[in-house]
């Protein structure tokens, strides 16, 4: 019976609690983030947030989860640190307001075409895009402005981005084949050589006949079609990328230019190759063939860089078989790059998922040598595990001796070049 009491006073007391806090919520922004925010954010209190505003009215709830959201997009605004991020972030917030508060959105919304720390971000495309002639806006942003904004953006993902938010805005406004054409204008004058295009210049074809004097406009924009046709398209990769990969991208493309030595500039290369693969395959293809073709970085110590990012790489035209692979790795003298370059060619194989049967036909050659360091014990352990996926008890027990050994005798490091710090010592 006590305990009956007690559990009742429990239920009767977490309701209580609940309840203030939702007072706390209509009264005072900070009662709410600390209660209500915390509450829906966290994974784990999900169903006791949902038990709990269960049996509100839906405005109730509806109101609850509106103010929720809104401090968390005014959080992530605030604490946005990064000039594209913040703009994102900025643009997040603002377009989620714009319902309930249309005034502060568009104030919000017009700071991001004026500020001098915002207006030229490549982010700042879909804030342009959205006031695009926006009569209900105190900034509408005309075309010429929003052209001009264009030229600012260097990263062609951006530039397509940037075209398509504004073809959405047309749209949603039913803008005249006029307008549309005035907005089309710069891809007659200056076409862009990718596919995704097409759907721009196929709209001039549809819209340019029904404007008196500008039908020829149709003709062009089919002319460039055709000559676009078998062109690359900008792939989903690419224009899928986060704002970190074009960070990362300038990083390297600095790296390759202050490379002081042929080793500095293959290993440079290589991240821009590997970078950019299936974001920009012609750049990848051109950063991998001036690493297999120029002598000096042929001849370089780390020339097995590329080469183990082209193991079985089957989207290139230069990809290397497991047996080509391992005569690279018969040519490598110095001990820690040809652990590197066994290590290299083990990770690019589980790039490729490659299978249990083609793992071992990689490893195996290393039952056959001496081997001196302690590093190999992680190319062994694989052995022993792809080797008893295919039942394969002698290379796994011979894999296993190896490890044996790494546990009863000291072995150094090749990486950590324990023997020259010996040596030393």
């Amino acid at each position: 019976m006590q305990r009956r009491l007690k559990i009742k006073k429990t239920a009767v007391l977490g309701t209580a609690v609940f309840v203030v806090a939702l007072a706390g919520y209509v009264l005072s922004d900070a009662v709410l983030q600390q209660n209500t925010v915390q509450l829906a954010k966290s994974s784990e209190r999900e169903g006791e947030y949902a038990h709990l505003v269960s049996w509100l009215p839906q405005d109730a709830k509806l109101a609850i989860e509106y103010r929720a959201k809104y401090l968390f997009y005014q959080t992530r605004m605030n604490r946005a640190k990064k000039p594209d991020a913040k703009v994102e972030a900025i643009f997040t917030f603002a377009d989620y307001i714009k319902v309930k508060d249309p005034g502060g959105s568009d104030e919000v919304m017009v700071s991001l075409v004026t500020n001098p720390e915002y207006r030229n971000s490549r982010r700042a495309y879909r804030a342009y895009a959205f006031l695009l002639l926006n009569d209900k806006s105190r900034h509408p942003v005309q075309i010429r402005e929003f052209h001009d904004y264009m030229k600012n953006l260097k990263w062609e993902e951006d530039i397509y981005y940037a075209w398509e938010e504004g073809q959405k805005r047309l749209n949603a406004m039913r803008a005249k084949d006029a307008v549309y054409l005035d907005f089309y204008a710069p891809l007659l004058e200056n076409p862009k050589p990718y596919t995704n295009y097409d759907r721009f210049y196929t709209d001039i074809e549809r819209r340019a006949p029904k404007v008196e004097g500008r039908q020829e406009l149709a003709a062009r924009a089919t002319r460039i079609k055709a000559d676009n046709a078998g062109n690359r398209r900008l792939s989903q990769e690419l224009l899928g990328a986060p704002l970190e990969y074009r960070e990362r991208y300038q990083d390297v493309r600095q790296s390759i230019a202050e490379a002081g030595t042929p080793e500095e500039l293959v290993s440079a290369l290589t991240s821009l190759a590997v970078l950019t693969r299936g974001k920009d395959d012609a750049e990848s293809s051109a950063a991998f063939d001036r690493l297999l073709d120029t002598p000096e970085l042929k001849n370089a110590s780390n020339a097995y860089l590329p080469l183990s990012n082209l193991l079985l790489y089957s989207k290139s035209r230069r990809q290397l078989s497991v047996e080509q692979y391992h005569k690279v790795l018969e040519g490598i003298r110095d001990p820690r790059n040809l652990y590197l370059a066994w290590e290299a060619g083990y990770q690019q194989l589980l790039n490729e998922k490659a299978a249990p049967k083609v793992l071992l036909e990689y490893l195996a050659p290393l039952l056959d040598q001496e081997i001196k360091y302690r590093d190999y014990a992680l190319l062994f352990r694989e052995i022993v595990k792809q080797a008893d996926a295919l039942k394969d008890t002698d290379k796994a027990a011979r894999a296993n001796r190896f490890l044996q050994r790494v546990q009863d005798i000291y072995m150094p490091s090749v990486v950590m070049d324990d023997e020259n710090i010996n040596r030393l010592n």
